[in-house]
């Protein structure tokens, strides 16, 4: 009971960012235009504030985190959102077939996806560890130490077009 209680008190007060700023150069097309509703909506299921992530306003009528950068790396809308939020939850647009469930436990356990680091809970406290990224590697892998095994089809990234078949198997 205490564990649910714990969820449920980080979905009212942690907010959901889900990045839509890639290029998609490999994808030919913005990509973010094929999910960004499929997972606003089921974010918005869990988290009571939802926003996009991008360089630009994309969706009319969504709420959008504008990131200042101008390198197209996470590491850096990363930073600039938890020096704002000081907790987070953070999703890519192009991970569609990412579960509720999968979701709730990355966020309960305070962790990130194990096969995809950018994809789980983030805090002030990692805010050293993602300074020192943005000087080297620009890798997310190290910034949060936990990890959860998620299913591998749920974080089937859609990079190619022809990735969209890996999606329609499910």
């Amino acid at each position: 009971m205490e564990n649910q209680e714990n969820l449920e008190e980080m979905e009212n007060k942690i907010p959901c960012f889900i990045l839509v700023g890639g290029k998609s150069s490999r994808f030919g097309d913005d990509k973010s235009k094929l999910f960004y509703k499929i997972q606003f909506d089921k974010c918005k299921k869990i988290f009571k504030n939802v926003f996009f992530v991008a360089k630009e306003k994309k969706f009319k009528k969504y709420p959008f985190f504008i990131e200042k950068s101008k390198i197209f790396a996470p590491i850096f809308a990363l930073e600039e959102i938890i020096k704002k939020e000081k907790k987070i939850f953070v999703l890519s647009v192009d991970t569609p077939l990412i579960s509720e469930k999968s979701i709730k436990k990355l966020l309960n356990n305070k962790a990130t996806a194990s096969k995809n680091p950018l994809i789980g809970y983030y805090d002030y406290t990692m805010l050293k560890k993602i300074k020192e990224s943005t000087k080297t590697d620009l890798r997310l892998f190290h910034i949060n130490p936990k990890k959860i095994r998620i299913n591998n089809k749920e974080l089937i990234n859609i990079n190619k077009k022809e990735d969209l078949k890996l999606i329609r198997k499910f």
